[in-house]
């Protein structure tokens, strides 16, 4: 296992620290996370630092974590594959995904596989911190290209249903056709098609499409 970071919080302070895991394969980034999020304002405290997304699953085992900061591309399989386990080895622990190298899927992905946030590393560290803040509060965050959720300037605004928006807000927070047709109580074919309009509605090509959409209208 990659050697582990401890830091030891002052006593006046210890309520206050929200305690998270940082996994990532490359040394210098891990630790650089680790000592920038030690010095913001005394929130976070880091109990581990590892290499691989299997030795972030024993940290989750062994550290019930508030927050995994979880790098995607890894050397033994992508921290997306990873989360089913880490919410086995730590059901409380939030995930905040993060990458490099971002695809045009990893949004949707990121979202369905469980994640509680996603976020670039390309992005500004005050970005980053915001992920970081949000995420290990129980909120869910997911922001692409380096800049945070905002409303479209000077685009035409798209009409949507109250139920289209209603859809569009369950599939921006990771839920499958049959989990939201068991939710509205409507059957799945319905759920399909309301999607269906979503995308042309959006200009939307894929989930991935429709959650970019959602965060960048305010509605996930």
């Amino acid at each position: 296992m990659s050697p582990m970071l401890q830091v030891v919080p002052s006593p006046n302070t210890l309520e206050k620290r929200r305690r998270v895991a940082v996994v990532d394969d490359h040394a210098f980034m891990r630790d650089l996370i680790a000592r920038e999020l030690t010095r913001a304002d005394e929130l976070y405290e880091v109990v581990a630092t590892v290499g691989t997304a299997a030795d972030g699953v024993a940290v989750c085992a062994r550290f019930e974590p508030d927050l995994l900061v979880l790098d995607i591309n890894l050397p033994d399989r992508t921290g997306i594959a990873a989360v089913p386990d880490i919410r086995r080895a730590s059901p409380a622990t939030k995930i905040l995904l993060c990458t490099a190298f971002p695809t045009e899927d990893w949004i949707g992905e990121a979202s369905n596989c469980g994640a509680d946030g996603f976020v670039e590393k390309t992005t500004t560290w005050d970005d980053f911190l915001l992920a970081v803040d949000r995420v290990s509060r129980g909120q869910r965050y997911f922001c692409s290209g380096g800049a945070p959720p905002r409303a479209n300037a000077g685009k035409p605004e798209v009409e949507l249903t109250p139920r289209e928006r209603e859809i569009l807000r369950l599939i921006a927070a990771g839920m499958t056709t049959k989990e939201i047709a068991a939710r509205l109580f409507i059957s799945v074919p319905t759920v399909e098609t309301h999607r269906a309009r979503l995308m042309t509605k959006t200009s939307a090509r894929n989930v991935a499409g429709l959650v970019r959409f959602a965060m960048n209208t305010g509605l996930s």
